[in-house]
């Protein structure tokens, strides 16, 4: 009888501890992984965009314009782009011009280089050449500063520094 005790005894410790061993291999279910979104991979510059923008030039002369271009991507990280604009200034003339872009884009980021050639109501025919900074703060809208020097093409020789602040919205 007292080996039935032991070997029933024996019986219940195997069967705790193995349950125990076994409790500590318990699968829980956490469901799948959260998915990260990263804002800055699925950054595309590609395609139109319109925007508006101000500016102010030598002379204290300052503006409002409107402009319309295209961006594509050549490569991973190069950036060309073609935009026209146009602008109203305080002295009620006005500028026209269109400009080839060549820069880089990094994420939400693009720095880039112009040259253009551009018409006003005041010299007749300038050309623009000047550099540029975009960021995208959404999909579709983004922040641009500009700096030109335009050079006149009339014997005035009314050469200008503009700079040009303004908001583009991508479509």
């Amino acid at each position: 009888m007292r080996t039935l005790k032991l070997a029933l005894l024996a019986t219940v410790a195997v069967a705790g501890v193995s349950s125990a061993a076994s409790a500590a291999d318990l699968l829980i279910d956490t469901g799948p992984a959260p998915i990260v979104v990263d804002n800055y991979a699925a950054v595309d510059w590609n395609g139109p965009y319109a925007g508006l923008f101000i500016s102010g030039q030598t002379d204290s002369i300052y503006g409002l314009g409107a402009n319309l271009g295209v961006n594509a991507m050549v490569s991973d990280n190069l950036l060309a782009g073609v935009e026209g604009s146009v602008q109203w200034l305080h002295d009620d003339s006005w500028q026209g011009q269109v400009n080839g872009k060549l820069g880089f884009a990094v994420e939400n980021f693009a720095l880039y280089g112009l040259a253009g050639i551009g018409a006003n109501s005041e010299t007749e025919a300038y050309v623009p050449v000047g550099v540029g900074a975009e960021v995208k703060l959404t999909e579709d809208f983004s922040l641009k500063a500009e700096y030109q020097y335009q050079w006149d093409f009339d014997d005035a020789g009314e050469d200008a520094h503009v700079a040009k602040i303004g908001f583009n919205w991508h479509f």
